[in-house]
């Protein structure tokens, strides 16, 4: 199977992330971008810069993110991810306690002329509030 375009953007854009370069990470999204989390909440481009550093790359040191399988069809790229890393900062009530944890889910990102214009991530977020609370 060939990569499309919008894989190589994804491959990218994951890249990046494990990088913690989000200054390069949001050039692959639009200005008018919709980004959904796994709580359902919808962020502009501003919100999601906000969130990815203060959640992801402050809360979760060392954090990583792999794609297990990619599949693509037109402007739609779904990824199969699994999400690892390191819990350094309190976060929902949980003290960091410097806990270690990895949840799977999946991402869909829908491109409109090259870029990132709706980005949805679908996992359990208990699995991590539970990965994070055990003793």
């Amino acid at each position: 199977m060939t990569e499309t375009g919008n894989e190589g953007v994804v491959r990218k854009i994951y890249e990046e992330y494990n990088r913690r370069n989000l200054d390069t990470l949001m050039d692959f999204m639009a200005d008018d971008i919709t980004y959904v989390d796994v709580f359902a909440t919808t962020y502009n481009k501003k919100g999601m810069r906000k969130m990815f550093k203060e959640f992801y790359l402050e809360t979760f040191s060392d954090q990583r993110l792999r794609a297990d399988r990619i599949v693509s069809q037109g402007n739609t790229v779904m990824v199969e991810y699994t999400w690892s890393g390191t819990h350094v900062k309190d976060w929902a009530g949980i003290t960091a306690k410097g806990k270690k944890f990895e949840v799977h889910g999946v991402e869909i990102f829908v491109f409109e002329v090259g870029k990132v214009k709706l980005y949805k991530t679908y996992a359990n977020p208990n699995i991590l509030i539970q990965q994070l609370r055990e003793k």
